[in-house]
């Protein structure tokens, strides 16, 4: 069995065009070197039933197996290709306009094949500028164009300026991202290794003294008064009375218990 390069599909003429399927087999013909005994063959095996009982209609009264493929090819071509009219299909060229949600790329396209039987001949890259500007709604891109010079403009550069004006419209339109500026708080650190704020003043521990830590915390919650030999707090914080007289600490300072001078200077106050 022979093997062939590439795939060549069946043709149906209400669903495909011939033109189409021609070039497509004179390329298959070609890269598979087919000789010209079989070009006939390969082409009638590639019809669809319609089609081939179309071919053997228009043949007749030869029989399509005898028929040479140049001359089957120029029945089929007379039969399938419609006859044009050159104003008709230019009416359709400069009629024609970007569509809503067509991409520049489709719509340079689309002008290309809009012209391709309307036989511009070398007026023809000026005239598909031309469609191509003419056709884009209002816009960016049509108004970068419009500042183009059109004595140097080409096709394939209002293609770019065009692309360039869109892309630009695109970063334009997408939403800003606004960095949220939260307050900048500062601390400093206790000694007993918690922050204290600037704004509310710390407090001193009503065991020892101290500041950074609360009472309930301390640790020594749980050592005895040498002064009124009760339990909860230090001789420093002491507010007992000892005959009518209160005794306090004169300068609680924030110096750890143990480096403490306790009762070494005192303040002797009467009550009124």
């Amino acid at each position: 069995m022979e093997h062939f390069f590439g795939n060549l599909s069946v043709f149906d003429h209400n669903s495909q065009e011939w033109e189409i399927f021609h070039s497509r087999l004179l390329q298959f013909v070609k890269l598979n070197q087919v000789g010209e005994d079989k070009k006939g063959a390969l082409l009638l095996t590639h019809l669809s039933d319609e089609t081939y009982r179309l071919a053997r209609n228009l043949v007749h009264p030869k029989k399509i197996e005898e028929v040479k493929f140049d001359e089957l090819v120029k029945v089929l071509d007379q039969h399938f290709t419609p006859k044009r009219c050159t104003f008709a299909d230019r009416a359709k060229f400069y009629a024609a306009t970007r569509d809503i949600g067509e991409s520049i790329e489709q719509w340079a396209a689309r002008v290309r094949g809009l012209a391709v039987h309307c036989e511009f001949g070398s007026a023809l890259d000026m005239i598909l500028r031309d469609r191509l500007v003419l056709g884009f709604r209002a816009g960016p891109e049509r108004d970068k164009l419009f500042e183009q010079d059109a004595a140097t403009l080409t096709f394939a550069k209002a293609v770019q300026v065009a692309q360039q004006a869109e892309c630009a419209r695109k970063v334009k339109a997408l939403p800003t991202v606004t960095v949220k500026e939260e307050p900048l708080y500062k601390a400093s650190m206790g000694r007993a290794g918690q922050a204290a704020s600037r704004d509310q003043p710390m407090r001193r521990c009503s065991v020892c003294g101290l500041k950074g830590h609360e009472a309930d915390k301390c640790r020594f919650k749980n050592y005895r008064c040498q002064k009124c030999h009760n339990k909860g707090h230090l001789k420093k914080v002491c507010s007992a009375r000892v005959n009518n007289i209160s005794v306090e600490d004169v300068t609680p300072d924030d110096q750890d218990c143990s480096d403490c001078q306790e009762c070494k200077v005192f303040s002797l106050r009467f009550p009124n």
